[in-house]
Parts: structure tokens; C-alpha cells; sequence
């Protein structure tokens, strides 16, 4: 019985849509006068303008849901972040001046 040789798993390679996702959000996220609040289409095609690329329909559709998806996530991220109690509380108690 010949033996058995452990099976090499290559790490995923990202689509094309993935990583222009990651960058349309990016900006989407930056603030100040270049602030963009959602990954829509319009915002895409802003974008697509502004960085010089084309994309077929289906793949501003495949841009669009996962940037979507990065969007929902960093905002969940955010929102955790600010669960956390940003004020200790106080251990001694505040005397009023009279």
C-alpha cells in the first residue's frame, strides 16, 4: 500500500471584485471633503471614474455585494468599539461643594 502524502491546500486567491471592493471601500470610508457614506452605484462609478477603470455590469454587481458586505462589517466593527465603556467609573465618591 503506497503511502498517503498529506494533501497541500494553496491559499485562496482573491478575485479581481474582491480587492477592487476593499479599495472602493477605502474610500468610501475616507473622511473629510472625499467622504463618501455608502457603497452604491453611484459612488462606484465616481470612483471607477476617479481611479481611470471600467467594469462590466456583472462586475460592478460582484464589486457592489462585497463591498456591501466589507461596509456592514467595518460599521459592525465601529459600533463595537464603541460598547466599550469610554469613562471608568468613578471609585470615590464626588463631595458638592456646599
Amino acid at each position: 500500500m503506497p503511502p498517503v502524502l498529506p494533501v497541500e491546500t494553496t491559499p485562496r486567491e482573491e478575485k479581481r471584485s474582491e480587492n477592487l471592493a476593499k479599495d472602493f471601500v477605502k474610500w468610501c470610508f475616507s473622511f473629510g471633503a472625499a467622504y463618501r457614506n455608502s457603497p452604491d452605484i453611484i459612488n462606484l462609478r465616481t470612483w471607477l471614474g476617479k481611479t481611470n477603470m471600467k467594469l462590466k455590469d456583472a462586475e460592478e454587481n460582484d464589486v457592489l455585494i462585497e463591498a456591501r458586505r466589507l461596509y456592514l462589517k467595518r460599521v459592525d466593527q465601529m459600533m463595537k468599539k464603541t460598547d466599550a465603556p469610554i469613562l471608568a467609573p468613578e471609585t470615590a465618591p464626588v463631595e458638592m461643594p456646599e
